[in-house]
């Protein structure tokens, strides 16, 4: 299983990507990262980018590349998978998260 501490990593590399994009235009808080383990038994990194700002300037061909951008960080952890990234509103997060990891079925 993918370590809490690659985890952890992995949402400090991915809170700097986007504060460079985006700067000032967003709050990324928090950015939560949890190791995962899909139908067939793969690992990946369940991501959930909790943002505070004007989600039509979410730029989403950046958004959706993120991934691939950060294919070097992947490898480097030795992540063996594609994260899933999940985009959310802070007044969405808010209304679903009560002191325990989301449930991706909390939000669609």
């Amino acid at each position: 299983m993918i370590s809490r501490e690659v985890a952890d990593e992995f949402a400090g590399i991915v809170g700097k990507a986007l504060r460079e994009r985006f700067k000032d235009d967003f709050v990324f808080d928090p950015i939560i990262v949890e190791p995962a383990i899909d139908p067939w038994g793969g690992e990946y990194l369940d991501v959930f980018i909790i943002f505070d700002g004007d989600q039509k300037n979410l730029d989403p061909g950046w958004t959706g590349g993120l991934s691939g951008r950060l294919d070097p960080e992947l490898d480097r952890l030795g992540v063996p998978s594609c994260p899933s990234f999940a985009y959310v509103e802070k007044s969405e997060w808010q209304a679903v998260y009560h002191g325990k990891y989301p449930r991706r079925d909390d939000f669609w």
